[in-house]
């Protein structure tokens, strides 16, 4: 055993004396002591290893004192001694907080060698056991404070989204534009956007980045910022990118490639000719496709192409189609197949097909066709977007 100090807290008797004796042959320096508040002192003030305390002293204030040491912070080995071979004196003893008894005399310096080992062993896991403790509350502590960092980044991010967000509904010229959005969690990955561009052409596009979260988020957000820069180049350069899908998804696809963040979109652009009821548009791997309905029929839009952010090579193409009076053009991103109780994706489409032959003209009319406005969580997002012509 290492060599270390002993408080030995006893009546000065000849177990006593003997029992120092075998604490000195294990190398073991006693501090010896018969009165409480001097023991009360050393343990306080001395370097101490370990505790031994008769339980037998007068007035059983060598119980007390155990009870009283046991709420000491450093998780000292106390060792309740007694010359009486009761029972009730182990319980009691262990109850006020000793890590071992022992009979005296010892039966042994080997007995005694051996407990105290025991005993120091036992406190030692115990400071283990506690380090280990005090380290977990303070990992739980770390971590629920970068959690609701967390929380509040992805409110103020929510926040930001929402105010880049368009009016809604809101019409342009002959033509009303209306949207509804339905994140999985605080920050979406799915986007909408109208607005007029010049006084002849209004411009709209709907976006689902892959994955969820804020990476996806800042995908919707250079989306937006993209748009904005080149409906400002139309008005103060001269360029006529914005009035073409095709290009347009030509430039986000360059730019979210050389970005390099393993994001990739969908997307769908569409410019309406205000002037001659024409919808210019390019569809970029977007899943529903968008869908026109007149006099009662839906269909979807033909003429697809690859998603924008996965390959250099991919070419988008733009595709004109008449736009008359009363024709509701429907735009969903993928989540609303989640929602859809079909078995497969060609069902799930006919479903959506008969359900806008309906007219349907708003989207909020579509959030309650498809129970969206009970919904407590959406297993994916979900963007509606309906353009109609008045």
């Amino acid at each position: 055993m290492n060599p270390h100090t002993l408080l030995l807290v006893q009546d000065q008797d000849s177990v006593h004396f003997a029992l120092v004796d075998a604490l000195n042959t294990l190398n073991v320096e006693v501090i010896s002591v018969a009165d409480r508040q001097l023991a009360l002192d050393c343990f306080r003030e001395e370097e101490i290893d370990s505790v031994m305390i008769d339980i037998d002293l007068a007035e059983g204030w060598g119980i007390d004192l155990l009870g009283e040491m046991a709420e000491d912070p450093r998780e000292l080995p106390l060792i309740g001694v007694s010359r009486r071979k009761n029972v009730a004196d182990v319980v009691s003893a262990v109850r006020h907080g000793a890590t071992d008894y022992l009979m005296l005399p010892p039966e042994s310096s080997d007995v005694l060698r051996h407990m105290l080992n025991r005993a120091v062993e036992r406190c030692e896991l115990k400071r283990e056991n506690l380090a280990y403790r005090t380290k977990l509350e303070n990992a739980n502590r770390d971590l629920l404070e970068s959690l609701t960092l967390l929380q509040m980044d992805q409110q103020a991010g929510k926040h930001v989204q929402q105010v880049l967000l368009p009016d809604t509904p809101k019409q342009i010229a002959d033509y009303q534009f209306c949207f509804h959005i339905l994140p999985s969690l605080y920050l979406s990955g799915d986007f909408v956007d109208y607005f007029l561009v010049g006084e002849t052409h209004a411009t709209f596009f709907i976006a689902d980045v892959s994955g969820h979260g804020a990476s996806s988020a800042f995908v919707t957000i250079f989306l937006k910022n993209l748009f904005a820069r080149k409906r400002s180049d139309y008005l103060h350069r001269d360029s006529k990118a914005i009035l073409s899908p095709a290009k347009m998804l030509n430039i986000a696809n360059r730019e979210l490639l050389e970005m390099g963040i393993g994001k990739h979109v969908t997307m769908c652009v569409g410019v309406f000719d205000l002037r001659s009821h024409q919808l210019c548009y390019a569809v970029a791997g977007h899943l529903p496709a968008p869908a026109i309905a007149l006099d009662g029929e839906a269909t979807f839009l033909s003429e697809h192409d690859l998603p924008v952010g996965l390959f250099a090579e991919a070419e988008y193409t733009d595709h004109v189609i008449e736009f008359p009076k009363g024709a509701v053009l429907t735009l969903f991103s993928d989540g609303i197949l989640e929602v859809i109780d079909e078995e497969s994706v060609e069902k799930k489409e006919n479903a959506l097909l008969e359900l806008l032959g309906n007219g349907q003209t708003r989207s909020s009319e579509l959030l309650t066709a498809f129970g969206l406005d009970e919904m407590d969580e959406a297993p994916d997002d979900i963007a509606i977007l309906v353009v109609s012509r008045l």
